[in-house]
């Protein structure tokens, strides 16, 4: 009974030793598409020592508009083996019209591509997908188009541009110097963000991202609060 267990035990052992963990890496953590062009050749490479197979997923965030249906993966399966790197193209349905720039998620699934009746596990990584509308200028500080209103208690954020905004979740305000969390890392055009807060605010500190999700050193930006708004 003994020799059994120690069996079972070595058996276990083996099967774990032998699971496959699909490792890959992506080209950047941010995939921009720009109509104008109508696809985006996004880079993804496998970073194991066994063949994967991964799949790619385009999907809408809460909250906002469908869009997801208007991009076309290929391929949305794919085998890659170790060490090497695939092309994944995002192409954009034509006769999409654009006004203003989008944000939506896309998910990279790997599965290690083992032999029958191993162990997979896979690995999922979701990064942000940027559409951006054709022959429209980027601006290099999006933020400056966040405004800020206080009324009684609540505090609205509104980006009243055409821009993504990607900001850390966390605000201060000034001058309680309290902190608070808008719970996510953008600001889609024209969207509005509320947040309560404690006491009379008359400058909000935001912390802006970079169009690939990064923080900037010292990049902290402060905006002034329109009372009664």
């Amino acid at each position: 009974m003994k020799k059994l267990f120690y069996t079972m035990v070595l058996g276990l052992v083996s099967l774990m030793s032998i699971s496959a963990k699909a490792s890959f890496q992506l080209e950047t953590m941010t995939v921009i598409l720009d109509a104008s062009e109508g696809r985006k050749v996004f880079s993804v490479k496998n970073i194991s020592k066994e063949p994967i197979l991964l799949s790619t997923k385009v999907s809408d965030l809460d909250g906002s508009k469908p869009m997801a249906k208007e991009v076309m993966v290929s391929p949305p399966i794919v085998r890659i083996e170790p060490n090497e790197s695939q092309q994944i193209n995002f192409v954009l349905k034509k006769g999409l019209d654009l006004k203003q720039e989008e944000i939506l998620r896309v998910s990279f699934q790997g599965v290690g591509a083992v032999k029958q009746n191993s162990a997979k596990m896979p690995i999922r990584q979701d990064v942000a997908m940027l559409i951006t509308p054709a022959n429209e200028p980027l601006s290099q500080t999006p933020w400056k188009n966040i405004t800020v209103k206080q009324k009684d208690n609540k505090l609205t954020l509104t980006n009243t541009g055409n821009q993504v905004v990607r900001l850390s979740q966390s605000v201060t305000a000034l001058p309680s110097n309290d902190s608070y969390s808008i719970e996510q890392f953008y600001l889609r055009p024209q969207e509005s963000k509320t947040i309560d807060v404690k006491g009379k605010v008359q400058e909000l500190v935001i912390s802006p991202l970079s169009r690939y999700g990064f923080k900037n050193s010292d990049n902290n930006s402060t905006i002034k609060v329109i009372p009664n708004g």
